[in-house]
């Protein structure tokens, strides 16, 4: 019985140091930098989420997303946090939501299904139409050696920041 569960752990062993050292794919090849600056009526937005979508999606380019700092700057990534991005034309998208409340479940007497309550909340900071691609208006083309100043993103416009409840958009989505 000591033989057996010594080569159990004498095999556990050899298959740690395998796996350990086992090289892992972490980086893409071809990838160059994008990094820019996010203002909304003249003013650096925080926390904004920033995607490109390639305009071209027959070859090799992958959508890359970021995230603002407090300058409103953003420098993309595709795999790893600032990794950039593949050469290529772009559609842009920018969008600050913040998400509050919660989804809770409750036991309704006589029913073996949960009744579940959603409390939750979105509050949009920028302008709608910048969320979505079809309609931001928003394009880029990074070349070949990459582009670490792309011109800003300057959006414009009224935000709407009442907080919207999330169940309401479904239903509003659905008709």
């Amino acid at each position: 019985m000591k033989h057996k569960i010594l080569f159990f752990y004498v095999l556990l062993s050899l298959c740690a140091i395998l796996i350990s050292g086992c090289p892992k794919s972490s980086s893409l090849d071809g990838l160059v930098p994008a990094q820019g600056i996010v203002k909304l009526n003249g003013v650096p937005v925080e926390n904004a989420a920033v995607s490109f979508l390639p305009a071209d999606t027959s070859g090799q380019v992958r959508p890359a997303t970021s995230t603002t700092d407090a300058k409103g700057r953003f420098s993309m990534m595709t795999l790893n946090p600032g990794d950039g991005v593949y050469p290529g034309e772009y559609n842009v998208s920018i969008q600050k939501k913040v998400y509050e409340g919660e989804m809770t479940e409750t036991e309704q007497q006589g029913s073996s299904r949960p009744l579940i309550t959603d409390t939750r909340t979105v509050t949009e900071y920028l302008p709608a139409q910048y969320a979505d691609i079809k309609t931001s208006g928003l394009k880029v083309t990074i070349p070949a050696n990459g582009d670490k100043s792309i011109p800003p993103f300057e959006l414009t416009g009224e935000v709407d920041s009442t907080p919207k409840k999330l169940k309401d958009l479904d239903q509003h989505r659905r008709r």
